[in-house]
C-alpha cells in the first residue's frame, strides 16, 4: 500500500511511502528525514518511520503562508492525528464539511482509497503535527470490527465513507504528549526501534480509545460564530499571558458570555483558560532558562509571576523539577 502526499499547486512531493501488504508481512524498518526550503511558502520537515505494520510522521512547518497539501491512499486505513502546536483543516476523503484541528487536540479517523485535502495556517511559531497510519487490515487484528470501541464507525466503515472517530476533536492528555515525546527522543535504531515504537503507537492507541468511550455527546454545540470568538480569545491570550484580562473581560473582548467562553474554550483548545495561560508561562519559562540569558527572578517577572518563589512552586509542579536543576539537567526538561 502507497501513500503519497504532496502541496497543491507544487511539484513538491512531502511523502511517498508504501506500508505492509494485505498479507501481513511487515517490510524492514525504514527511516528518513524529508526537509524542503520554499521561497514563498517556509520551510516542511518531515520525520517519516515505517516499521512495516505502521506508519508515522513527525512534521513540522514554518509557514510564511498557509499551504494545502494533498494526500492519496491506495487502500482503507485508520489515522491517528495529533496537533501538538498550530492550526489546521482537513477534509478526508473527499468530504464536503472539515475538520479543525488547533494546538493540542487529537483524533482518530477513517479512510478509505481516497484523496484528501489538509490546509496548514501561517503561524508565527512553528507548526507541529504528529500522525500515525495504520493499514485497515491491520488495525482489525487488533481491534475487531465487531467491538464496541468503534461502534459509531461501524455503518461508515462497511460503507467505505470517510468520517472521525469523534465528532469534536479531543484534548491530547499528559500521558498522550509524553508517548509522542519518547518516541521521538529514542535513540534506538534497527528492530529494538520497530519494537519499541510500536509498542508506544499501541498504547497511544488505547489512551485515545479509552478518552473516547468516556466522552459524552455536546446537547447544544457552539455556534460557528461562536467557535471564532473562543480562537479570538486564546489569541488575545497569547498575546498578554503575562498580565491577562480576567475570564469576564476577556469574555467581554470576544464578545462571548461567560459560560459558553469557559465551556467553549475547553471543547475547541482541550484545557481550562487558567491552565492555557499555565501552559504557554511554563513553556516561555523552559524556554527562558535553557537559553540562560536570564536570572530566575528576571524569567519568574517575564511571564506573569511577581513573586519569584510562586514562579519556582509553580514550575515544579508543573515539570517536576525545579528552575534552578535546569540550566544543570537541561536533557531532563527536554523530554517534556
Amino acid at each position: 500500500m502507497e501513500i503519497i502526499i504532496k502541496a497543491k499547486n507544487a511539484d513538491t512531493l512531502l511523502r511517498r511511502q508504501e506500508l505492509a501488504e494485505d498479507d501481513g508481512q511487515a517490510e524492514p524498518f525504514q527511516e528518513k528525514q524529508v526537509s524542503i526550503q520554499h521561497e514563498q511558502i517556509g520551510c516542511i520537515t518531515d520525520t517519516q518511520i515505517s516499521t512495516g505494520n505502521f506508519f508515522l510522521a513527525h512534521c513540522q512547518f514554518q509557514l510564511n503562508q498557509s499551504i494545502q497539501l494533498i494526500k492519496e491512499v491506495e487502500e482503507d486505513i485508520i489515522q491517528l492525528d495529533f496537533a501538538l502546536q498550530g492550526e489546521s483543516r482537513a477534509l478526508i476523503g473527499g468530504k464536503a464539511a472539515g475538520q479543525y484541528f488547533s494546538t493540542g487536540q487529537h483524533n482518530i479517523s477513517y479512510m478509505p482509497r481516497s484523496k484528501s485535502v489538509y490546509d496548514y495556517y501561517a503561524s508565527t511559531r512553528p507548526l507541529d503535527y504528529s500522525v500515525i497510519v495504520i493499514p485497515k487490515d491491520v488495525y482489525f487484528r487488533m481491534v475487531p470490527l465487531c467491538s464496541n470501541l468503534h461502534r459509531q464507525l461501524t455503518t461508515q466503515i462497511s460503507q467505505q465513507k470517510a468520517a472521525y472517530f469523534n465528532t469534536k476533536n479531543l484534548p491530547i492528555t499528559p500521558a498522550m504528549d509524553w508517548l509522542i515525546r519518547d518516541m521521538r527522543a529514542s535513540q534506538r535504531t534497527g528492530t529494538l526501534k520497530r519494537l519499541f515504537l510500536e509498542s508506544r503507537i499501541t498504547e497511544l492507541l488505547v489512551l485515545q480509545l479509552e478518552q473516547m468511550q468516556d466522552v459524552q455527546p455536546v446537547i447544544r454545540p457552539l455556534k460557528k460564530a461562536d467557535t471564532h470568538k473562543v480562537h479570538e480569545a486564546r489569541d488575545v491570550l497569547d498575546a498578554c499571558y503575562p498580565t491577562p484580562p480576567t475570564i469576564v473581560e476577556l469574555a467581554k473582548l470576544v464578545g462571548l458570555n461567560e459560560f459558553n467562553l469557559k465551556r467553549g474554550f475547553k471543547e475547541q483548545i482541550g484545557t481550562t483558560i487558567l491552565g492555557y495561560i499555565t501552559k504557554r508561562r511554563m513553556e516561555d519559562a523552559k524556554r527562558f532558562l535553557l537559553e540562560g540569558e536570564k536570572t530566575i527572578s528576571e524569567i519568574s517577572y517575564w511571564v506573569g509571576y511577581k513573586n519569584p518563589a510562586h514562579f519556582t512552586v509553580a514550575f515544579k509542579q508543573y515539570f517536576g523539577m525545579l528552575p534552578s536543576a535546569i540550566r544543570t539537567y537541561p536533557d531532563a526538561i527536554l523530554s517534556f
